[in-house]
């Protein structure tokens, strides 16, 4: 599915491209705080393969629409395809958005040529005449499987034994997905009764970001988030059942994590990308922890047991921060004695 936010007068300009692809289409129409949708209603289509949004159609300027754009690419997977055409200081904005790895960008202003544009974005490898300008060289990463249904099973809310666990999770390399399974596991915790927090250790700084998007309000030290006290420092500045501590790429483990009761080691574990997570892995020397693959296809999955061992778990794509009930196969035996009986 295609979903398209736009202007009025913008309403029917990728009507051609669409029927051309042969794409179902969902259009909403009028003027939009973009980071209010992304934050709160994109959550009803999650289902969408291509996000487009028309520039016109959003209050945000600039900056807050890119900061409003890298929040959905925290969030969600679907692909960003933005409208400019028509705005006055296009090319300058093209340097906006491209700084933010956002290349599938309309900028045709005959109906002929947007919609020549708009079939390139909507191309296998989308569009690529402003990768070259900007010597991106990163290595595509490969299409993730749909992120997995919510678990049939209804959700229990438990008793808690202890206070202060500690529980650190970490990654091979950049975007392996630490943050997204770090706020999955606090929604998936509190979710089920216990009181928790996010701690940011990563050098990415996403939470500035993700405060600044949800408009969180600071309370003593901390923001709330979707019932998660978040902490920008290591001092929280209370007691919790659980403390989650998003430690980042890591290439030999930090005190954080070596002091850690409960360690999450993610990565994608493909094969290219097997030596990094093993030469991580061997840093980690004796401590236990678990192995946690993200996505990784079902012909891949034999290999990684074969190269890691039969305790690595294989985690389902997740691209909402706060979906609190995904990969309870992995959180539940991890806290499972904790839980009072």
């Amino acid at each position: 599915m295609l979903l398209y936010l736009t202007s009025n007068l913008k309403n029917g300009l990728i009507d051609d491209a669409v029927r051309q692809k042969e794409l179902t289409t969902k259009k909403l129409t009028g003027k939009f705080s973009l980071r209010s949708f992304v934050t709160k209603d994109m959550r009803n289509y999650t289902t969408a393969k291509y996000f487009v949004v028309d520039y016109d159609s959003a209050e945000e300027k600039i900056n807050d629409f890119t900061v409003a754009l890298q929040s959905f690419q925290m969030m969600f997977s679907a692909r960003i395809i933005v409208i400019l055409s028509g705005c006055e200081y296009a090319s300058g904005y093209i340097d906006s958005l491209v700084s933010i790895g956002i290349t599938n960008i309309v900028t045709a202003d005959t109906p002929d040529d947007v919609t020549d544009e708009l079939i390139e974005c909507l191309s296998p490898d989308g569009m690529r005449r402003y990768i070259p300008r900007y010597a991106f060289e990163e290595q595509a990463t490969p299409a993730a499987p749909p992120a997995p249904k919510p678990e049939a099973e209804e959700i229990i809310r438990y008793k808690w034994s202890e206070r202060n666990i500690k529980i650190a999770v970490a990654g091979t390399q950049r975007r392996s997905g630490v943050t997204v399974t770090a706020f999955n596991l606090a929604a998936w915790l509190a979710a089920r009764g216990a009181e928790v927090c996010y701690i940011e250790l990563n050098t990415n700084r996403h939470l500035q970001l993700l405060l600044n998007v949800f408009e969180a309000k600071r309370n003593g030290e901390h923001y709330v988030i979707d019932e998660i006290d978040c902490y920008l420092t290591n001092e929280p500045d209370r007691d919790y059942n659980f403390i989650i501590y998003d430690c980042g790429a890591i290439q030999t483990p930090s005190t954080v994590f070596k002091e850690a009761d409960i360690r999450l080691l993610c990565g994608s574990i493909l094969p290219y990308e097997a030596p990094t997570f093993h030469k991580t892995l061997s840093a980690c020397g004796g401590l236990s922890l678990c192995k946690v693959a993200l996505s990784v296809p079902q012909e891949f999955q034999e290999y990684c047991v074969s190269l890691f061992g039969d305790d690595v778990t294989v985690a389902g794509a997740s691209h909402d921060l706060f979906a609190n009930n995904v990969n309870g196969h992995i959180y539940q035996p991890l806290v499972q004695g904790f839980i009072v009986k």
